[in-house]
């Protein structure tokens, strides 16, 4: 069982596999097969069936029918802990991590070296130090998790499955918040890895870094396997048009007119702005309504940081309006009364009520105002949703389920959704694509487009440069907590963008 193939014979093998929860069905009798020594691509839509399928592959959900086959042996009564035995290591979409621990305790949980009844600190830090060598992370063993960013949390995920050395290494959307240098050099490990004769299976919704990564592809559709193909054989296009079923003209929509009706003039107007307890400092900067501005900069520049001072989330200091309404703002309440509303860059940490019904989450920022000693106008409530629900396209559009059921895709409609019912005048979007699929990507640009048309200003920062050059009007470029540059027209470019942020880190 323990015996890693020879290149290209089957690690593992997923035969006629199904998984369905309640109505659902999420997988549908999938072939699915890992050769030794291969980097396989999973793509598809959210809601696909891909993490269902490698959760499957790795004993965290029991099939309803099919078999699972590891180095040609059937598992029976698979579970995390033999699949690990087995060498099978799983990184999963959603971080597992513990937030009051430091970075190496949460490297080698369950694994601490021992000293008699007690950790061996010093081997323990070095263990989990070379885990993250192997990442190429500088992130130190002895920081707290709760003080990491989303990507740095992010690699110790993946550190964490390194030890031991997997021989199948499955990785669940691990790039979505990463940093490009970061991406690259996750992309080197499974090249890698490749060449010892461990096999990785890799999900992401960036299709250039499928083409760039993997010997083959596997495609999924509402559960079904479409094709299994060397990523010679097909182009990005085809891939996508298998994905969804049909073609998908355009990737970025094109800018939409102004509405004859739309509000015109200053959106907001800030200067000097200071974000207490982060790098954020002495940033000034106007926008317009109908605009759409772009922060950019290396990740941890204070782009995140700078969106969560403007909406309240975080105390800051400096000339700040909203319309006629000054701030900073001492709550989020008080910056969505002004007009301005964040859609967070961790949307299970910050964004949702995961145990939740999507109607209750929808409405929860609006529900004092849906609600009359102490009972909510159900019929009124049940509009809303309906309406929100086909203005942002979730699906399938049923507001009884609880979010936590749903894909990533549509949880990140329902943040979105809900930030529509309070109707804000400046929407703040942090990485709002992150960990989502083409089609639902191309639904949330759209509505960025909409937002802009009917005189709504939109502040993006994104991890994906092509969202910032592709629907920004203006740029701004962010280095050590202060604004280096600002981009506008044919400036607005991938080069310059990276030329600007290099050269201020530099400095």
């Amino acid at each position: 069982m323990n015996q890693v193939g020879t290149s290209g014979s089957p690690l593992i093998e997923l035969r006629g596999v199904q998984k369905h929860f309640g109505g659902v069905q999420a997988v549908r009798g999938v072939d699915f097969v890992v050769p030794a020594g291969t980097i396989t691509g999973l793509a598809g839509e959210n809601g696909a069936g891909k993490s269902t399928l490698l959760k499957v592959l790795a004993g965290l959900y029991q099939p309803d029918a099919g078999e699972v086959w590891y180095y040609g042996e059937l598992q029976s009564g698979l579970t995390p802990s033999l699949a690990k035995k087995a060498g099978v290591a799983y990184v999963a979409q959603e971080l597992s991590l513990f937030e009051d621990l430091p970075v190496s305790e949460n490297i080698l949980i369950g694994q601490e070296p021992m000293w008699g009844p007690l950790v061996n600190r010093q081997r323990l830090y070095a263990e989990a130090k070379r885990a993250l060598d192997i990442i190429g992370s500088e992130i130190d063993p002895d920081a707290m998790v709760r003080d990491l960013a989303f990507a740095d949390r992010q690699l110790v995920e993946i550190a964490k499955a390194m030890v031991g050395s997997p021989r199948v290494l499955v990785l669940d959307e691990p790039t979505s918040g990463l940093r490009q240098a970061e991406v690259g050099r996750l992309i080197e490990l499974m090249k890698d890895l490749k060449k010892t004769g461990c096999s990785v299976v890799f999900i992401t919704h960036r299709m250039g870094e499928f083409f760039e990564a993997c010997d083959r592809m596997t495609v999924l559709r509402d559960g079904a396997h479409i094709a299994t193909l060397d990523i010679g054989e097909a182009t990005p296009s085809q891939v996508v048009d298998m994905m969804i079923g049909r073609q998908l003209a355009e990737v970025f929509p094109a800018k939409q007119e102004t509405e004859p009706d739309a509000p015109t003039g200053d959106a907001l107007v800030m200067k000097d702005f200071t974000v207490h307890g982060t790098r954020v400092r002495g940033v000034t900067v106007s926008l317009q309504r109908g605009e759409v501005l772009g922060i950019a900069g290396l990740a941890g520049n204070g782009q995140t940081e700078l969106l969560e001072g403007m909406a309240g989330v975080r105390k800051a200091t400096g000339e700040y309006r909203v319309g006629s309404t000054v701030g900073p703002f001492r709550s989020v309440r008080s910056a969505l009364r002004a007009g301005v509303a964040l859609v967070p860059e961790d949307r299970k940490r910050h964004g949702l009520v995961l145990a939740m019904a999507v109607y209750r989450n929808l409405t929860l920022p609006v529900l004092r105002g849906l609600s009359r000693w102490g009972l909510v106008n159900g019929a009124r409530e049940g509009s809303m949703v309906k309406g929100v629900i086909s203005a942002v396209q979730i699906t399938p559009p049923n507001a009884e389920v609880p979010v936590e059921s749903m894909s990533g895709g549509n949880q990140q409609k329902v943040v979105i959704g809900k930030t529509l019912l309070t109707e804000p005048d400046v929407y703040l979007l942090s990485d709002p694509t992150r960990g989502i699929d083409v089609k639902t990507k191309f639904e949330i640009y759209s509505l960025i487009r909409r937002l802009a048309a009917s005189g709504k200003a939109v502040v993006l920062v994104s991890t994906d440069l092509a969202e910032i050059t592709s629907l920004c009007d203006r740029v701004l470029v962010m280095a050590s907590g202060r604004v280096v540059a600002e981009l506008g027209g044919d400036y607005i470019n991938e080069r310059e963008i990276t030329r600007a942020s290099f050269e201020a880190v530099a400095v």
